[in-house]
């Protein structure tokens, strides 16, 4: 009785985290695109804000009822945390204070960890895990729509010096929504195998990529084409592309896309937010002068700061004053660990790309959950490395949410496998 209801809850609790990716979606454009406030936080804050307060108390209720799922608690997860704490207590000892901007941050990253935590002790079956796929793929789809309407109704971003028309709906920032966008593709297509109507399930993976193109975020365009490339590495070596119809459906669209793309758009637009590549400090919107400017802080830090950071604040203070412009972070996972955390934010950093890593290799890249799963680790890679993703609340629950999902899925499909290797099947007659 008490196992059922144990099972019982986690499915509830499957179901709620599903929700969360569609919901986020509209609360967060809601309350960007109407400057919505609950006094002197956003509406946006305010709600991810009571979601980290429930994350919390779920992940204690279910750790309080069940000690050993305390196992399933993923190590990278708990380093963040205590990674966050240190942080937190370094600049509490150093300035008596912790600034709002600097708590904001390290709540953005707590707020996708406890997510991670409770995900990870809770959905243990593949019924569970295919839920929080479902609900990241109607995030997706609902940020692909949210791109096009913000196109078509001038809601959009403009690349001034680029003469470039582009649309990020209704969001603050194209940088994140591009990695929740490829994400999605990965999902969506993970979730056509083997159904009655594949092409459904590859023209909206089509959607939500030309979605990350209309963006016009460069990282998004890149991570894109990796996974692309992927996927085309993938069907020539596990040659499951014949099952894989939904892949089918989404490289041929890729394939019309691409020849479609120079008629639609002009060569200006297609080229000119790349113009700068050559042009050393400029390269990459600036972050090529970023990078420099951060190593070469990093470098010439106290020792205490190199070994254990100087967080947030001090990080975007440094960068103001040495880029002089308002940039809160370096745009590179990497040297904002370095910067916040010093070499122990750092170690924390490798051993989190390590365990991704580790997961998928449990369950083996080469099965169609391991394919979408390396699909959605290239993409973290990549905007990790070109943009950064760490304080990017939203995209980085898609990625620990989707990594959850496919490793309960993958496990519980080799596990299948190997009982039927393994049990010997005796006949009737035997008996």
């Amino acid at each position: 009785m008490r196992a059922h209801l144990d099972t019982n809850v986690s499915h509830r609790t499957a179901i709620a985290l599903a929700c969360i990716p569609p919901v986020d979606c509209v609360v967060n454009q809601l309350a960007n695109g109407f400057q919505l406030h609950v006094g002197s936080v956003s509406v946006l804050q305010a709600f991810r804000a009571a979601l980290l307060l429930c994350f919390t108390v779920a992940v204690f209720t279910k750790v309080y009822r069940e000690p050993g799922c305390i196992r399933r608690i993923p190590f990278a997860a708990i380093g963040a945390l205590l990674l966050i704490l240190m942080l937190l207590s370094k600049e509490w000892f150093v300035a008596e204070s912790v600034a709002t901007e600097t708590f904001i941050a390290y709540g953005q990253m707590a707020y996708w960890v406890v997510l991670w935590i409770l995900a990870s002790i809770t959905c243990t079956a593949a019924s569970q895990a295919m839920l929080l796929l479902y609900g990241l793929a109607c995030g997706a789809i609902l940020t692909a729509l949210s791109v096009f309407l913000g196109l078509a109704l001038g809601s959009t971003n403009y690349y001034e010096e680029d003469f470039v028309l582009a649309s990020s709906g209704w969001f603050n920032t194209a940088k994140m929504i591009t990695g929740m966008l490829v994400c999605g593709i990965a999902v969506i297509l993970y979730l056509g195998c083997g159904r009655h109507r594949p092409w459904i399930h590859g023209l909206l993976a089509a959607l939500c990529l030309a979605g990350a193109f209309v963006t016009y975020a460069r990282a998004g365009t890149v991570a894109f084409v990796l996974v692309v490339l992927w996927f085309l590495l993938w069907t020539a070596h596990a040659r499951g592309f014949v099952q894989w119809r939904a892949l089918q459906w989404f490289l041929g669209a890729f394939f019309v896309l691409t020849l479609a793309t120079p008629l639609l758009f002009s060569s200006q637009a297609l080229f000119s937010r790349w113009s700068d590549l050559a042009e050393g400090d400029r390269a990459g919107s600036g972050r090529a002068a970023i990078w420099s400017i951060a190593a070469e802080g990093f470098g010439r830090a106290p020792l205490s700061a190199q070994l254990l950071g100087s967080g947030y604040d001090s990080m975007s203070d440094f960068l103001y004053r040495e880029y002089g412009d308002d940039v809160k972070h370096t745009h590179n996972d990497a040297l904002d660990m370095l910067m916040v955390g010093g070499v122990v934010g750092l170690v924390w950093l490798v051993g989190f790309i390590w365990a991704w890593c580790a997961q998928i290799v449990s369950f083996s890249p080469w099965s169609l959950e391991g394919a979408a799963a390396v699909a959605v680790f290239v993409d973290y890679l990549c905007h990790a490395q070109l943009t950064g993703q760490l304080w990017g609340t939203d995209v980085m629950t898609y990625y620990a949410l989707a990594m959850t999902a496919f490793t309960v899925i993958g496990r519980s499909h080799r596990s299948s496998i190997q009982v039927r290797r393994v049990v010997p099947i005796t006949s009737p007659m035997a008996a």
